[in-house]
């Protein structure tokens, strides 16, 4: 089970993983604070839908509706509204905006709407004619003309106004309010700024903390307390565009319809302008205690809209704003308190930590695939914090999951950082062949050990043994080691493609596996023929640089010792070996072969000490050789220890080389012919196999010379 969840991080050093930790986190808290939570609108647009106002508890609209005929112009509707102010103060409403930008300057002699009558009919404010001295007709201003926003003292003390048009500002102000309520402005005005502010983003999310603007004087209309302690709320506050102060705005759904009943009321200019008092007591009556926007427009005109994350978000109903309304939330959220907000500082710290403690423990102890899935389920809790709490739901998202990916990045990069520097270990201890072979596999998955065929090379230093005990520094040993087989058995693995076996103290083992192709065979016999021969050609030349080489670095008498000690065989075989995995399943394993060709590479290596040649190979391999232009020489047919098929042996070299000249090779295969056939000793042995002479003696000695006219022998 532990192996389906687990892997073992590479080091057991596990400070490390602390410091990752504390990285990830302080990485995190500096990106968050300077990146803030606009890198977020993405899912907090969604949360705000999902958890968006439901209800105004200190505000309404009044707006134009359709019960207003549609020849009433929007000038000539400014008394309906003047009423309904008139009618919302004196039922006890706290303050009013008017959501519009309109002149000072009005045209008076056209027709006003007075007020509507109870079967709809519009009652009008028409243009008085005057008889002049020459019985002409004079046009002047309807009585309501003359003031189409009249309003009392008191009400316009209540009263506040969007920004007049371009070049109003300073004309008189009783020509829109009358001359009682002109002088009865307050000395701080009665406009109110109704301008967006956003951070470089059309989409209208946050409200304008700024003293002039309409929403704050609303809200101090309805509670100075309530709206000081909300300004006070400065943690969650942001710098929008121009410098301003804001804050996110928790908003509602758009509404497109008049709302007599419910909890967020709109309500009709037609009845709050109604010529019959009660009727517009009655529904004024709605917005008491509560402040007042009102929109010269109707609910469904696309005059005064606004974008916002309702028409952007992925769960909104993606309509557009009416103006009036996102004012209306944005003073809901003031004196409510409850615009949307970051979790402090401490709670941020902490989720950080556990996101990084989390990322760094997966990617270093959970195979990989786990580390991905609780990517996964890490990005669905930190969104769905953001719909948990219906005013904390600023959460960092984006920061969060880039604390984690950089906590599994630093583990990752510790994975590479290690892989790579057992790349280049496995470099130097496992051959390329065997590592191209197996780095294929899955992780789960083992080579399938198999049968195959392969020549095999094994040489060894004759007087190793001797030859330590010479130099005694292991310094030394190691140095006369590396160099010999970094100058010599390394043009195996360069040059001829050999597949390393083992390095076995001074024995050095290759093999050559193929499939019984033609053209594959050929290319094995030839790379492990050719390879023995340098193999044997730079093994004298090492030996006989030694005094050179080593001539400052070796004391000159063991030096000389060495050099007379010294010497190589190589032993060639072919035939069928296993190749695959060796070792305990869960522990430290081994690729390699095992079979018979090792054990005759082996004692035929051994048999290069009692014969004057340096390679002996198998009788298989004799044609191969003669192909490539090689000389053999049989030395004898043998049964080594450890096996019971007889062998044919044979000597490889070069043809002028004296050993393999054609005469001797002849006069020696006659007298070792005769040797193993009549089982005596012939006299006319040519001098130059003194040396292989006397083994052969020996053997006789020993009475090692089988009836079938092979050699028995009994050691290794």
């Amino acid at each position: 089970m532990k192996r389906i969840f687990l892997r073992e991080f590479p080091l057991k050093n596990n400070k490390l993983l602390t410091l990752f930790v504390f990285i990830s986190v302080i990485i995190g808290l500096v990106v968050d604070f300077w990146s803030g939570s606009h890198v977020d609108d993405w899912v907090h647009d969604s949360a705000l839908v999902y958890q968006s106002r439901q209800q105004w508890r200190y505000t309404g609209i009044v707006v134009l509706d359709d019960d207003v005929p549609i020849e009433v112009g929007r000038k000539q509707a400014l008394p309906l509204f003047s009423r309904a102010i008139e009618h919302l103060i004196a039922v006890g409403a706290k303050a009013i905006f008017l959501d519009a930008r309109i002149a000072k300057e009005m045209e008076g002699r056209m027709p006003y709407a007075q007020c509507i009558e109870p079967n709809g009919q519009v009652q009008w404010s028409m243009p008085e004619c005057e008889i002049t001295v020459g019985q002409q007709c004079q046009i002047n201003n309807s009585s309501v003309g003359n003031a189409p926003l009249k309003m009392s003292k008191q009400a316009i003390k209540q009263f506040i106004i969007a920004p007049y048009l371009n070049g109003q500002e300073n004309l008189p102000d009783f020509l829109l309010y009358d001359l009682e309520a002109a002088v009865n402005i307050p000395e701080k005005g009665i406009v109110g700024s109704d301008r967006l502010v956003t951070r470089g983003n059309p989409v209208a999310r946050y409200l304008d903390l700024s003293s002039d603007h309409a929403v704050i004087k609303l809200a101090n209309f309805m509670s100075v307390d309530l709206t000081n302690n909300a300004l006070q709320m400065s943690g969650d506050d942001e710098i929008c565009d121009e410098n301003r102060r804001c804050r996110r705005i928790r908003l509602g759904r758009p509404i497109y319809e008049t709302r007599m009943q419910g909890n967020r009321p709109i309500l009709p200019v037609s009845l709050l302008a109604s010529c019959d008092v009660d009727v517009a007591r009655q529904a004024a009556a709605l917005l008491k205690n509560k402040v007042v926007i009102l929109q010269l427009t109707t609910p469904t005109e696309a005059t005064d809209i606004i974008v916002t994350s309702m028409t952007t978000a992925l769960l909104g109903s993606h309509d557009i704003t009416p103006g009036a309304q996102f004012l209306v939330d944005a003073v809901e959220t003031i004196l409510n308190a409850d615009h949307p907000r970051k979790p402090n500082r401490l709670i941020i710290t902490l989720l950080f930590l556990f996101v990084a403690i989390t990322g760094v423990l997966a990617s270093a102890f959970l195979k990989q695939h786990f580390v991905w899935i609780g990517a996964i389920c890490m990005f669905m809790a930190a969104i769905g914090l953001c719909f948990f709490n219906p005013l904390v739901q600023l959460w960092p998202v984006t920061m969060t999951m880039i604390v984690y990916f950089f906590s599994i990045g630093q583990v990752i990069a510790t994975f590479l950082i290690i892989g790579y520097r057992e790349g280049v270990l496995i470099s130097h201890y496992m051959p390329r062949q065997i590592h191209n072979l197996l780095i294929t596999l899955r992780s789960d998955e083992s080579f399938q050990n198999h049968r195959c065929l392969a020549l095999v090379l094994m040489s060894d230093l004759a007087g190793y043994t001797k030859v330590t005990g010479i130099l005694k520094e292991p310094s030394h040993v190691l140095m006369l080691m590396n160099d010999y087989l970094g100058e010599t058995s390394l043009v195996l693995q360069d040059k001829y493609n050999g597949w390393l076996e083992s390095y076995v103290g001074d024995m050095v083992c290759y093999y050559w596996p193929y499939k019984e192709q033609e053209q594959e065979q050929e290319m094995a016999y030839k790379n492990a023929l050719c390879g023995a021969m340098e193999l044997s050609l730079l093994q004298r030349q090492f030996f006989l640089s030694l005094p050179q080489r080593y001539k400052h670095k070796i004391d000159a008498d063991a030096l000389a010792q060495v050099e007379g000690t010294i010497n190589a065989g190589i032993g060639v075989s072919v035939g069928s070996v296993v190749m695959g995995d060796l070792g305990p399943e869960h522990g430290v394993r081994k690729f390699g072969i095992v079979g018979e060709p090792l054990i005759m590479a082996a004692r035929m290596e051994s048999l290069t000490r009692f014969f004057n040649t340096e390679i002996i190979l198998s009788g298989d391999l004799v044609k191969s050789c003669e192909s490539l232009g090689f000389v053999v020489r049989r030395l004898a047919k043998v049964v080594v220890k450890g096996q019971n098929k007889p062998e044919d042996l044979y000597a490889l070299g070069h043809a002028k080389d004296p050993r393999f000249v054609e005469c001797n090779v002849q006069a020696w295969e006659n007298w070792i012919n005769a040797v193993e056939q009549n089982n005596s000793v012939k006299p006319n042995c040519p001098e130059i196999y003194v040396q292989d002479k006397q083994t052969i003696e020996l053997w006789l000695t020993k009475n090692l010379l089988a009836r079938e006219g092979f050699w028995q022998l009994d050691e290794k």
